[in-house]
């Protein structure tokens, strides 16, 4: 018996060793091949792996000088990306802050909401509000802000602190009950309703993946929703949060997610897709709005910790000087090859009619399932039909990932391969999911109990 040091997520569960990863494919120790159609947990590796010029000048950046602490130091590097990626997220955001994970970042938007509050007379203004349906990390207060049940629920003694849930802008199984365009809508009017109810001098901010991640595979709002949001904040005075950590240099199509609506957040989150999985690295990019009231302050505003910051920054930084050599973006995907997932998603949903409702937007798509499709009734939880898409897309070769934390989200998946991503590997990965999604259509229409005339 081999003895196992590493705690694992699941114990009983048998997960594949990968000793080899190169471009989109990873290599088990079994000599198995995989197709890393998520980038490693929805968007990380956007540059594919094993890209030796980024782990070059991260070697060389750690030789000629590794950490320095930014209380007592500032260092090139840092100074450099947070030039470029103010630039690239657009609006008028003006400055940058690093850090070491996505969860970390999430609560430092949060607690600098706060500040800018304070700074102004307002500590009141307190009480974060969220979504339903969503996911913004795994530290306490990014559980709190978020809404994926299974993961918070244990903890629900320490993630009691202040915040609110507005309705997710959710149109297949819409949760007010109405239906788009004559909705008006009506689930981004509930966040002024929740102000009122809540008081606006105790809201801070608002907080919203522009498309969502894991909590509901691609949810995309419909055209209006951000503008709505926009004026709401403007109305009552409070900041909006963009979480772009997935959807954030070029996952979407466009360099940010939220520019697919003509509403600027005052906060971006970033961290995936920045570093594309090389170094642990997240960040704030932070509105001119934001920043006027920081400036007032008498030290820095952001409790942190530690963080390989040279290193990392120049990660980013490498990647952009090769891929502006190549004559292209690793942080933006091509435009041709974002409308390649569209007509796959109408064959696919031809060829399996239970996945019923598709999303499709540039280098990431989401599949969910319905038992019924007329009342749009899920499968039965104990079918596991994520769960199964799941395992039988790796018997297939093809990472996929499942959603959960939901009554619809466990039957939801979700493709986000590396930006890097060919034509020829994009037509391997729908030959590999279409075939996962029809044995999979096989063992649970055996199994799944007879629908009502």
């Amino acid at each position: 018996m081999t003895t196992n040091y590493l705690l694992p997520r699941v114990f009983g569960q048998d997960y594949p060793r990968i000793v080899r990863a190169e471009g989109i494919r990873l290599w088990d120790a079994e000599g198995h091949e995989y197709i890393d159609s998520t980038s490693g947990a929805i968007s990380v590796v956007s540059v594919g792996h094993g890209r030796r010029e980024v782990a070059d000048a991260i070697a060389a950046q750690v030789l000629r000088m590794d950490y320095v602490h930014d209380n007592e130091f500032h260092n090139e590097p840092a100074h450099a990306l947070a030039e470029v990626v103010t630039s690239f997220a657009g609006g008028d955001f003006s400055r940058a802050v690093f850090f070491s994970s996505g969860s970390e970042a999430i609560e430092s938007a949060i607690k600098l909401a706060h500040d800018y509050h304070r700074l102004q007379g307002n500590p009141a203004r307190a009480t974060v509000i969220g979504r339903k349906r969503s996911f913004h990390g795994a530290t306490m207060f990014a559980m709190a802000a978020g809404d994926v049940s299974a993961r918070k629920s244990i903890y629900g003694g320490y993630v009691s602190s202040a915040t609110a849930k507005v309705p997710a802008p959710y149109c297949y199984r819409c949760p007010l009950g109405l239906r788009y365009p004559d909705c008006a809508l009506a689930c981004a009017d509930e966040l002024e309703r929740t102000i009122q109810e809540l008081g606006p001098d105790n809201v801070s901010a608002f907080i919203a993946e522009p498309i969502v991640g894991a909590a509901a595979p691609a949810l995309t709002p419909p055209a209006g929703y951000y503008e709505r949001i926009r004026e709401i904040c403007d109305r009552y005075g409070v900041l909006w949060i963009a979480d772009e950590i997935v959807t954030g240099f070029g996952r979407t199509g466009l360099n940010m997610g939220y520019q697919h609506w003509n509403a600027q957040p005052d906060i971006l989150v970033v961290a995936k897709g920045l570093s594309g999985g090389y170094i642990p690295l997240s960040g704030l990019i932070i509105s001119e709005r934001g920043c006027r009231a920081l400036r007032g302050a008498p030290r820095a505003l952001r409790p942190r910790a530690d963080l390989p910051e040279p290193p990392g920054c120049l990660c980013c930084r490498a990647r952009r000087r090769r891929d502006h050599r190549a004559g292209r973006s690793s942080w933006r995907t091509p435009r041709p090859r974002a409308n390649t997932w569209r007509p796959v998603c109408v064959t696919w949903r031809r060829a399996c009619p239970w996945w019923a409702s598709s999303v499709a937007r540039a280098s990431c798509g989401a599949w969910s399932s319905s038992r019924i499709q007329v009342t749009k009734e899920p499968f039965p939880r104990a079918l596991s039909v994520g769960r199964r898409v799941y395992e039988r897309g790796l018997h297939n070769g093809l990472v996929i990932y499942q959603s959960g934390g939901s009554v619809y989200a466990s039957d939801e998946v979700f493709i986000s391969p590396p930006l890097v991503v060919s034509r020829a590997d994009i037509d391997e990965i729908v030959e590999r999911f279409g075939r996962t999604l029809e044995e999979v259509q096989a063992e649970v229409l055996e199994h799944a109990p007879a629908v009502p005339a």
